[in-house]
């Protein structure tokens, strides 16, 4: 099976591709409504030398079935990079062939590739299928920590506050 599915970086040709499974894994998600990433931002953020995110594409039999958006970050306590799986996602119609565990064993062989430390993610508490698909791969769940998004708004009040940064 894993030789009729492969894996290549994004690039910025991709881009609707890319959005469209965004929409997608949003919608599978409930949260259709909160998509408003826009062109100009993915080109921005994933797509250009501003670069603070990685995309890549799986494809069955040259189909486009899935996406996988990687971050690096710093872990102060290890003291080595890891990497954050912003999102992992395959369409509806090509669940249940393991090509979630394909992407997730990239993200891991990227990892160990470029002396990352560790894989990290977050799941929606009430997604029992990721969440078991997760515990499958031997993930260990993270207990004892809420995670928090601060953002329109809220973020732009607690921001009027902030003390500027001297040299």
């Amino acid at each position: 099976m894993a030789e009729l599915f492969t894996v290549r970086r994004a690039t910025a040709s991709d881009m609707d591709l890319v959005l469209q499974m965004i929409r997608e894994m949003a919608t599978a998600e409930r949260k259709a409504d909160a998509v408003t990433i826009t062109p100009v931002a993915l080109e921005r953020f994933v797509f250009s030398s501003e670069a603070i995110a990685e995309v890549f594409l799986g494809f069955w039999e040259g189909e486009p079935v899935a996406y996988l958006m990687l971050q690096h970050r710093f872990s102060s306590y290890s003291g080595t990079p890891v990497i954050y799986v912003e999102d992992v996602f395959v369409r509806a119609r090509s669940r249940g062939q393991g090509l979630g565990k394909l992407m997730m064993a990239f993200a891991a062989g990227y990892a160990r590739q470029h002396h990352h430390g560790a894989l990290h993610w977050s799941v929606l508490d009430w997604n029992s299928p990721a969440i078991q698909f997760y515990d499958r791969l031997g993930a260990t769940r993270e207990s004892g920590r809420l995670y928090f998004d601060l953002h329109g708004d809220a973020l732009h009040r607690l921001a009027m506050g902030a003390p500027q940064l001297t040299d």
